[in-house]
């Protein structure tokens, strides 16, 4: 699939590095320049085969790690780990053991690092982020506000982290998006009914044609949003007496934008 990114493995990763940070130098090679080692770490280094290999083996895994793109919000700081290995290693000295234990840290570490980060892009690029949702108006914000004081009022208290359960679609036709508050969801601990009671439950519609104030009120449940060929519609299930809807039955309110106003037409549905 063209654009996709494959996921390659940390082997063949570290052998395409191996070829940039290598570039047919001399075997046992080093990411520093042996001649100008000057510190006790680098000097047993460049002394012991083992420690430039390894040195070398980390030089290619960071060769690659650092060119890898990070994603918004990746943890930590490529160049802040490597400053830490640095000073992980100077504080061994010349102590080969030590040094062993702190490249093959830092080798794995660069694996995983390389493998987590292939595998996010991976799924980005498979999975593209949905599109942000629009801001949330402040006259819209005061009438979410507003469920608390309502509660309060009949001396109960919402529970944490009580909020609406908020849809948005352009319902007025004026190509700005209108919100749709259902109230289901919300718990006003001290008067249960508060928000919902045998008909339904309070669902706030507020327009942008009305500069979100004065919302259109309805009650009822699992309000749905219906996108019809020529405009959205809101469609909920109210209380069946709206029908003249026989036992069983149940009634629906479409809302449609019609001569300025959201108007409901009411359809009994039979029993399934």
């Amino acid at each position: 699939m063209a654009g996709r990114i494959v996921p390659l493995t940390v082997p063949i990763l570290l052998a395409l590095a191996g070829v940039v940070a290598g570039g047919g130098g001399p075997a046992g090679a080093t990411s520093f320049d042996c001649a100008k080692a000057r510190a006790p770490d680098e000097i047993a280094v460049c002394a012991n085969p083992n420690l430039s290999e390894l040195d070398t083996e980390l030089g290619a895994l960071w060769f690659t790690y650092s060119r890898l793109p990070l994603l918004m919000g990746a943890s930590g700081n490529r160049r802040d780990e490597a400053r830490a290995f640095l000073a992980t290693r100077a504080a061994c000295g010349g102590d080969a053991g030590c040094l062993t234990r702190a490249y093959a840290a830092r080798i794995s570490a660069l694996k995983q690092g390389i493998t987590s980060n292939l595998s996010d892009l991976a799924k980005a690029a498979d999975n593209p982020a949905p599109p942000a949702p629009p801001p949330v108006p402040q006259p819209v914000m005061d009438l979410i506000g507003s469920y608390n004081a309502a509660c309060n009022r009949l001396g109960g208290q919402l529970s944490d982290n009580s909020w609406p359960n908020m849809m948005s679609a352009d319902l007025d036709h004026d190509g700005i998006p209108d919100f749709v508050l259902n109230t289901q969801n919300l718990r006003c601990l001290g008067a249960a009914t508060a928000f919902c009671a045998n008909d339904g439950c309070a669902i706030d519609i507020a327009l942008s044609s009305a500069r979100f104030a004065h919302p259109v009120g309805a009650r009822g449940a699992t309000p749905t949003l219906v996108q019809d060929t020529d405009a959205t519609r809101l469609s909920l299930t109210v209380d069946r007496s709206l029908c003249n809807a026989p036992a069983g039955a149940s009634c629906e309110a479409r809302y449609s934008w019609q001569n300025g106003a959201l108007t409901p037409a009411y359809t009994a549905r039979p029993a399934p």
